[in-house]
C-alpha cells in the first residue's frame, strides 16, 4: 500500500492545473504543443478535468522570474486543485533548490504533482528519492552546458579563434581565426581616412548610407556605430575578448600611423571645435574638456548642428560655448550658449527623468511593448531574412550564368560584388536575430535596468539612450526624449536659479551638495520643492 507523506492532505475532487515550458536553449525540448497534448491525453485518461493551463515560452528553467510560473505559483492556494500535471520534473525548475520550494508551496496547498513523461513510482519515499534524482540530473545538464560554453570561449579567445563577434572588415566562421574580407575591408579604411582628413562623421554616415552600404549587422551607419569602428584597435590587429588581449591575434587592416591620426582627431574633438589657427601644441597643452553635448544639439532657429567652441577673456580665463554651425556661416543669429549652462539643463533633466519611478517605468513599458511586438517573436523576420538571402543567392546564380556565357564587364563585377556584401550582410543579420531569440526579456528586467542607469552610465551614454533631440534656443531648451510622448522645454536661466537655491539649502544645512540618494531628511525635500520625497530616494 502507498505510504502518504506526513502533513499531505490532498484536495479532494478531480480538478487539475498544468504548467508547461519550453527552454530555447535545449533543442531536444518537447514543445508546448506536445506538452499540452500530452497533459489531456493523461487527464483523460485518469478522469482528470483541467481547469487552468500555465504556459512559459522559450525561458531557461534556471530562472525564477518566469511570469506564468509566477502565476501559478500564486495562485494555486485559490484554486485548490488536486493535481498539476507536468511533463518532466524539469519542467518546473532545472534548479534543484528552487524545485524543491516550489514543490513544498504547491504540495502545501493541497495539490499533488503527477508527471506524464516520467515514471515516478507511488510509494511517495521512493518517490521522493527518483525526483531528486531527476531534478539533479537537470541540473547537472545546465551546470555542463555552461562549462562547456565558457570553455569554449575561453579556448577561442586563448588561440585570438573567432568568438561570435562580427566585425566590419572580416570574416568570421567558427571554430578559425578572422580573416580580412575583402568586399568591405575597403569600407574600413575609406571610414579611417576620411575621418583623418577632417571629414565630420555626420558626412561620412550620409555619404555611405546614400552608397547603399550597410554596416555588419545590415543596417545604415550612424554615429555611433562609426566611433565603435574608428576606436576599435582590431583593425591594427590586436585581438580583444574579455580579459584577453593577443597583439597580432587579428589581419592588419589600418596602419598605425592612420589608426593614431585617428584617435588624435577624437582627442581634439572632446575639446570642441577650434579656430586653425591654434597649432597642435597648444592643442595638446589645453585641459580636456570635453564637449558631450555636441552630436545631439540642434539650433532651436535654423536646425544647424551644435559645436564646441572656447574664448579667451582680458584676464587671460578661458570660456567654452556651444555655437550654432549657421551663426558662423552667417546663416543664423543664434548666440553662442555656455558651455556649462547648457549641460546643467540637459543634465538636470536626464536626472529628473530617471529619479522619476513613475517616468522609468513609463518608458520601461513603451520598451517592453516595442520588444514584445517587434522582437520577442523573431519567426517572421527569421523568415523573411531567409527569403531575402535566397533572392539574392538566385541573382548571383544569374550572374554566374552569364559569366559563364561569356558575359563579363566592369557592371557585372560591380553587381556582383555588391550582391555578395549584401548576402553577407543578411546572413550575419540572420544569425544575430536567431541569437536574440533564445533570449527572453521582461518587464522586470527593463526596470531594474533603468533603475541603476544612473549609476553604471556616464552622461553621453544616457544621453543617447534616453534623449532623441535638442533644440536649443537663445533662452529655453527643448528636449524630446525616446519611448515616451514627453517634451520637455525648460528655461535655462530658471534651472540655473534653481540648482543655485538648492544648493544653498543644502550648504545651509551643512550638507553635501550632491543629494544623499539614502537620505531621509523630508524637511530637506519641502525646501527644495519637493511635496513628496521620490518613491527612488526612500
Amino acid at each position: 500500500m502507498a505510504k502518504k507523506r506526513k502533513g499531505f492532505v490532498q484536495n479532494p475532487g478531480n480538478t487539475a492545473i498544468c504548467y508547461y515550458r519550453y527552454s530555447s536553449d535545449a533543442q531536444r525540448d518537447c514543445s508546448i504543443e506536445q506538452q499540452k497534448e500530452a497533459a489531456e491525453k493523461y487527464a483523460s485518461e485518469n478522469g482528470l478535468k483541467i481547469i487552468k493551463e500555465y504556459k512559459d515560452r522559450a525561458i531557461s528553467g534556471t530562472r525564477s522570474d518566469r511570469a506564468e510560473y509566477q502565476l501559478m505559483l500564486s495562485e494555486v492556494n485559490k484554486l485548490k486543485p488536486s493535481y498539476l500535471i507536468l511533463w518532466k520534473t524539469d519542467r518546473l525548475s532545472r534548479d534543484r533548490y528552487e524545485s524543491i520550494v516550489a514543490k513544498a508551496l504547491i504540495r502545501n496547498a493541497g495539490c499533488k504533482v503527477v508527471y506524464v513523461a516520467e515514471q515516478i513510482p507511488e510509494d511517495e519515499g521512493v518517490a521522493l528519492i527518483i525526483e531528486s534524482l531527476y531534478e539533479a540530473m537537470s541540473e547537472q545538464y545546465v551546470i555542463n552546458l555552461r562549462e562547456n560554453v565558457l570553455r569554449g570561449m575561453h579556448y577561442n579567445a586563448e588561440n585570438a579563434i573567432y568568438n561570435g563577434r562580427k566585425l566590419l572588415g572580416y570574416i568570421g566562421k567558427p571554430n578559425t581565426k578572422y580573416q580580412v574580407d575583402n568586399n568591405t575591408a575597403p569600407i574600413v579604411k575609406n571610414i579611417f581616412q576620411s575621418y583623418a582628413d577632417g571629414t565630420p562623421l555626420q558626412t561620412i554616415v550620409e555619404n555611405l548610407n546614400n552608397s547603399g552600404l550597410k554596416s555588419v549587422r545590415g543596417n545604415d551607419f550612424t554615429i555611433n556605430s562609426l566611433r565603435s569602428i574608428l576606436l576599435n584597435r582590431a583593425y591594427i590587429g590586436e585581438y580583444h575578448f574579455g580579459d584577453y588581449y593577443i597583439p597580432d591575434g587579428m589581419p592588419r587592416i589600418i596602419s598605425d600611423d592612420l589608426f593614431n591620426a585617428v584617435q588624435l582627431r577624437f582627442e581634439r574633438n572632446k575639446r570642441g571645435s577650434v579656430t586653425k589657427k591654434r597649432t597642435n601644441e597648444q592643442l595638446e597643452s589645453e585641459p580636456n574638456v570635453e564637449f558631450w553635448l555636441t552630436e545631439n544639439c540642434r539650433c532651436g532657429l535654423c536646425g544647424s548642428p551644435l559645436h564646441g567652441i572656447s574664448g579667451t577673456a582680458k584676464n587671460g580665463s578661458k570660456h567654452y560655448y556651444y555655437a550654432c554651425l549657421g551663426h558662423r556661416k552667417h546663416r543664423c543669429n543664434k548666440k553662442n550658449v555656455r558651455k556649462e549652462d547648457l549641460e546643467l539643463v540637459v543634465d538636470y533633466a536626464i536626472d529628473n527623468i530617471l529619479n522619476d519611478s513613475a517616468m522609468r517605468l513609463l518608458i520601461a513599458s513603451h520598451c517592453f511593448e516595442y520588444y514584445k511586438v517587434n522582437l520577442e517573436d523573431n519567426s517572421g523576420i527569421i523568415k523573411a531574412i531567409k527569403s531575402s538571402i535566397n533572392d539574392v543567392q538566385k541573382r548571383l546564380d544569374n550572374i554566374m550564368k552569364a559569366i559563364e556565357a561569356g558575359i563579363f564587364n566592369d557592371t557585372t563585377a560591380s553587381r556582383m560584388e555588391e550582391l555578395q556584401t549584401q548576402k553577407e550582410a543578411l546572413i550575419d543579420e540572420l544569425e544575430a536575430t536567431e541569437a536574440r531569440s533564445q533570449f527572453v526579456l521582461t518587464l522586470a528586467d527593463i526596470v531594474k535596468f533603468l533603475d541603476t542607469a544612473i549609476q553604471r552610465y556616464s552622461k553621453r551614454e544616457l544621453l543617447e539612450m534616453l534623449i532623441e533631440k535638442i533644440y536649443v534656443f537663445d533662452d529655453k531648451v527643448d528636449i524630446n526624449f525616446f519611448f515616451t510622448d514627453d517634451k520637455r522645454e525648460l528655461n535655462i536661466e530658471e534651472v540655473r536659479e534653481l540648482l543655485n537655491n538648492r544648493n544653498k539649502i543644502l550648504d545651509g544645512m551643512d550638507r553635501p551638495k550632491k543629494i544623499d540618494v539614502n537620505g531621509n531628511n523630508d524637511l530637506l525635500w519641502s525646501l527644495i520643492g519637493k511635496d513628496k520625497k521620490p518613491d527612488s530616494f526612500s
